[in-house]
């Protein structure tokens, strides 16, 4: 694809920069949408398609290619932040207020939790606290969640009724050392090697996790004040 999407909140659109041209302006492809979240987007035999959390609006919406207009899918999202898709086009929206995540099938037009307890914060590995980014691993069908106010990285599998940790320490507590994180807002997977990149928010950083660690590696950032990570 080698183009970047922005989401442009406060100019409420989503903008367009092929990687690959000499030119630096951007294309708007959404537009009149209120302080985008997050994007996905999904670049299938149809065209681009993008998907966008929009907080303050409590909904996710779909963009085809060319549309002039987005499309909600399912009920309301609750604060709604993060935001993946798998293979079968179903959509994991996280609801920050509401300590879950929500799963919108594309079939059905319905939505149902698949991660975290409706309106329940605890730290234990079926809770969540405040979630944020999602990153969905397409070959292992596992739900990575940025616990944000649990101070770790869980992962989910498919039907799991509770997550796994795979970055943060073990007590939930915030802090600055290679073992902990201090409410992470975002996360990516390398599917192949199932290493962990977490943009630890309250840290300043971006830090990796290896599979099985207890520690993660700086790669980005760890000095600054006010220079959020996410």
């Amino acid at each position: 694809m080698n183009t970047l999407y922005i989401a442009d909140s406060g100019n409420y659109r989503v903008q367009m920069l092929p990687l690959s041209q000499s030119s630096s302006l951007a294309t708007t492809v959404v537009f009149d949408v209120r302080e985008p979240s997050k994007i996905y987007v999904d670049d299938d035999e149809n065209g681009p398609t993008i998907y966008i959390s929009v907080f303050i609006g409590n909904r996710v919406e779909k963009w085809t290619k060319e549309a002039s207009k987005g499309i909600q899918l399912g009920d309301e999202c609750r604060s709604c932040f993060g935001i993946a898709v798998d293979k079968e086009k179903n959509v994991y929206m996280s609801e920050l207020d509401r300590e879950d995540v929500l799963k919108w099938s594309p079939q059905t037009n319905l939505t149902k939790v698949v991660a975290g307890q409706t309106d329940q914060r605890g730290t234990t590995d079926k809770y969540l606290s405040s979630p944020h980014g999602l990153y969905f691993d397409r070959n292992s069908d596992t739900l990575y969640i940025a616990d944000s106010g649990n101070n770790r990285i869980q992962k989910w599998k498919k039907d799991a009724l509770s997550g796994n940790q795979v970055a943060g320490s073990n007590t939930s507590t915030p802090s600055a050392d290679t073992g902990s994180l201090d409410e992470p807002e975002g996360v990516w997977v390398d599917e192949l090697t199932k290493i962990v990149y977490v943009a630890d928010t309250m840290n300043n950083r971006i830090i990796r996790w290896l599979p099985n660690t207890s520690v993660g590696d700086i790669i980005a950032g760890g000095e600054g004040m006010n220079q959020r990570a996410k």
